[in-house]
């Protein structure tokens, strides 16, 4: 199956052609004959343009399908118009909604009243359960507009394979493959597996606690429901999405996910300590498999996009472009780019292990373990000095490599 990028080339191959012959006769009479290929060079482009349209609507569709279920639309397709629906979920005429239009639903509702005033009204204590640490449960509706938002605001949820979990630890599943051998069964000339004697050690990725403090004005606290919903979720989703980001590019493994970088052994180590170029860049993505070179994406530190972002073509253009789509990264070499300040800096001291950049097929080679629930605590006068109001939330998130092949790092 041809992919969107092959597809597209073709198309772009076509019209080339299309376009050498109309310039050949621009002026003149075009021969029957020339017309005729013309013609086909446009019709075939124009069928390859389609073919890779419906291509991008199947990824786009299979992608939204293999999305975590708080990704999607909670309602089950009805909406806060839907009568039916806002009888059977206890909406009334006038209730406070979401950012995204659909409305708040009572566990919500309760949860803001608890911001507020830090107490839960008997009817809603089941809504809110609190746990032994003294932590309430953010409600799923709203838990899941705020790691919604993650996905936006942050780098490696967007590109990383991210699996929704109830357990503190997650079983990475993987297949040993031994080096094939010939050998005839006939004559007693088995072929060895390649397999180890003794059953390779379970791969497990863990959870840990992501903590977050906001810190709300009394006077936001008084603003409608609204208001207050949309206050705490763009905050959170930020904060969480920076702290997760850093943990992913860079994390030690150690009471926070590994690094997307961790056990990958390829790697360009640059000439000389904190100077990028482009040659460099160039041959990354050649030392990880052709496979994971389709789905590739380079993610630098800032100090790496800023000289990139200065390196000109022989023509005199920037190896950086930018994406006409909105909300897209530029691309390098016709793959995205995307910037993650939790990388380490290029330094000039040099050092072997810590990479600056990234290249890969993160989807296929990083996963995201996340518990898809928060919980928070309120703390009321530990910052009463301030006239404010302390939310102390807690997400569950683990991270690491599950396919070191697939990733390739830039030491420089």
């Amino acid at each position: 199956m041809a992919t969107i990028r092959e597809l597209q080339q073709k198309a772009a191959q076509h019209t080339a052609q299309a376009r050498a012959i109309n310039d050949e006769f621009e002026g003149k009479t075009m021969p029957a004959e020339a017309a005729h290929q013309m013609e086909q060079h446009l019709k075939a482009a124009s069928d390859y343009r389609q073919r890779a349209q419906r291509e991008a609507l199947l990824v786009e569709t299979e992608d939204w399908l293999s999305e975590p279920d708080y990704k999607h639309d909670m309602s089950n397709g009805a909406t806060g118009d839907d009568p039916t629906y806002r009888s059977e979920k206890g909406y009334t005429p006038g209730s406070p909604s979401h950012d995204d239009g659909s409305v708040l639903s009572p566990q919500s509702k309760a949860f803001l009243d608890f911001v507020r005033t830090g107490t839960i009204a008997p009817e809603h204590k089941a809504d809110l359960v609190e746990n032994a640490t003294g932590q309430n449960l953010v409600p799923t509706d709203f838990a899941g507009t705020i790691l919604k938002a993650l996905a936006k605001e942050a780098v490696f949820r967007r590109i990383a394979f991210v699996r929704p979990t109830t357990k503190n630890k997650v079983d990475v599943g993987s297949v040993a493959v031994g080096t094939p051998a010939w050998g005839k069964l006939e004559t007693g000339a088995t072929p060895p597996d390649g397999l180890a004697a003794t059953p390779a050690a379970k791969d497990t990725i863990e959870v840990h606690d992501l903590t977050c403090l906001a810190k709300i004005g009394r006077d936001e606290l008084e603003d409608s429901d609204e208001n207050l919903a949309e206050i705490v979720r763009n905050a959170l989703a930020l904060a969480f999405a920076e702290i997760e980001d850093n943990a992913f590019a860079n994390g030690s493994g150690t009471g926070q996910p590994w690094a997307a970088h961790h056990n990958v052994t390829q790697n360009v180590t640059a000439a000389v300590n904190a100077v990028v170029t482009a040659d460099d860049l160039k041959r990354l993505p050649f030392k990880v498999a052709s496979r994971f070179r389709r789905n590739g994406a380079y993610v630098m530190h800032g100090a790496v996009e800023e000289a990139v972002a200065l390196i000109k073509d022989a023509d005199g253009r920037y190896l950086l472009q930018p994406n006409s789509a909105a909300g897209e990264p530029p691309t390098l070499f016709g793959y995205p780019a995307y910037s993650c300040d939790g990388l380490p800096a290029p330094t000039t001291t040099g050092t072997a292990t810590d990479p600056s950049a990234l290249f890969g097929d993160f989807h296929a080679g990083y996963m995201v373990a996340d518990r898809r629930r928060l919980t928070v605590q309120r703390l009321d006068e530990l910052y009463a000095a301030e006239g404010k109001v302390g939310l102390l939330l807690t997400h569950r998130v683990g991270g690491d490599v599950i396919r070191p092949s697939a990733i390739a790092k830039y030491l420089v």
